[in-house]
């Protein structure tokens, strides 16, 4: 990163604040340090909010995706993200807080805010709502943690952003799979209690229990949350998940490298269409792993080329898409100027169900049974706290029913950062 973590002069506090205490801890996916934010580290306002011990941090991630190989279908028809030119927003608002004033040394407090709104429901949901309540607290020096709140948890296990930053994006491919089993994600969040421990090391163990998501989808999610306060709906039952890893950082004389593998478990019944009844157990298992091949520069050692791999399953008699494979090349810094950039190609292989295919077979829809993917994108930091995305992206099967041709999406999005 060109940017480093900003040290304030702050009237209430002294001339030695360390704003990045009030980042982001404690998850696998990172935001930029304040200085690297269009609002600055060092602005008015996060100065006198400084002195309650607390500040503000403010998300956007607007994106556009079009498909150019077909004709626009109508509006009724859209079945993929870019079928038609779908935009979408969803800015946030959150505020954190060091709740060593209080007398609770170490814990930190999160209150976020969302608001979505897309041409196309699917690609993100229309909402207005509260989307974290989180406290944090890390103990034994960082050995040890435990979070808990109203939580998005696919920023907390699995790790499935290239890069491990939220300033990459969301462009390329990702997998549903642990979102049909009923991981929460922004903006639809779940209480959810997490310990994570890191008792030798950089091997670590990770576990936590959800309220799980509802197994109809987003759209009963939010008919029966619309704010995100509801603890237990009737009839939602604990996603228990676990992980283990080795997780290296990048430093002058080692290579980065990240192995983690895991598994949920469901205790929420879903329709399972192999028995025709409703059924408990529902799980994913996932094994995913990165490691760094080249280091551009030894004084910024995080910069150079990358590879990694994913595997993940889930039971295909309860879930659409029942198997994801994939392989990516990233660079950090490809170019010496631009030491935030980052360039990325995602090849992609999924199977889907096919209890889910046949029943669609049988209703005499047409389905596919597997997709494969190719994705190419550019991450550009062209000011502070301002991320440019393109990516073009091929798809060979871009929906499970109907069954349609291949599809070549352009999508362009960015990561705003205040």
């Amino acid at each position: 990163m060109r940017t480093t973590a900003a040290v304030l002069h702050n009237p209430c506090k002294g001339p030695h604040v360390d704003i990045e205490k009030l980042n982001q801890l404690g998850s696998d996916t990172s935001f930029p340090p304040y200085a690297d934010t269009i609002t600055g580290a060092d602005n008015p306002l996060r100065k006198r909010m400084l002195c309650g011990d607390w500040t503000y941090r403010i998300f956007d991630p607007p994106s556009f995706t079009v498909n150019v190989l077909q004709d626009w279908v109508p509006k009724s028809q859209q079945v993929f993200i870019g079928q038609r030119p779908t935009w979408s927003t969803g800015p946030s608002l959150g505020l954190i807080a060091d709740l060593a004033s209080i007398h609770l040394p170490g814990w930190q407090f999160t209150a976020t805010g969302i608001y979505g709104h897309a041409s196309w429901f699917w690609s993100f949901a229309n909402t207005l709502k509260m989307a974290q309540l989180v406290l944090y607290k890390p103990f034994l020096y960082d050995r040890f943690s435990i979070k808990f709140g109203y939580q998005d948890n696919d920023s907390e296990f699995v790790g499935t952003s290239v890069g491990g930053s939220m300033s990459s994006g969301s462009q390329g491919v990702y997998a549903v799979l642990p979102y049909e089993v009923g991981l929460s994600y922004m903006p639809l969040t779940s209480p959810t209690l997490i310990a994570r421990a890191q008792p030798v090391g950089d091997f670590y163990l990770k576990a936590g229990v959800q309220r799980s998501m509802s197994p109809s989808g987003e759209v009963t999610e939010l008919a029966r949350d619309a704010a995100g306060f509801r603890f237990a709906p009737k009839g939602d039952g604990l996603l228990k998940v676990f992980e283990g890893g080795y997780n290296r950082a990048s430093r002058q004389d080692a290579h980065e490298f990240w192995v983690r593998g895991g598994y949920f478990n469901n205790s929420t019944p879903y329709p399972n269409l192999k028995t025709g009844t409703k059924t408990a157990g529902n799980n994913c298992e996932f094994l995913l792993v990165d490691r760094q091949l080249h280091m551009g520069d030894p004084d910024h050692p995080n910069h150079g080329l990358y590879l990694g791999a994913s595997a993940i399953a889930v039971p295909p008699q309860m879930n659409a898409y029942a198997r994801y494979y994939e392989l990516r090349m990233y660079q950090i810094a490809p170019f010496g100027r631009h030491p935030s950039d980052l360039v990325s190609v995602v090849s992609s292989y999924s199977n889907y169900s096919p209890y889910f295919t046949k029943a669609d077979l049988a209703a005499g829809k047409t389905a596919a049974t597997h997709a494969a993917t190719l994705t190419g994108s550019y991450s550009m930091r062209v000011h502070a706290g301002t991320y440019i995305v393109t990516g073009l992206s091929y798809d060979s099967r871009p929906a499970v029913t109907p069954r349609l041709p291949a599809a070549l999406t352009v999508t362009t999005s960015a990561g705003l950062f205040f």
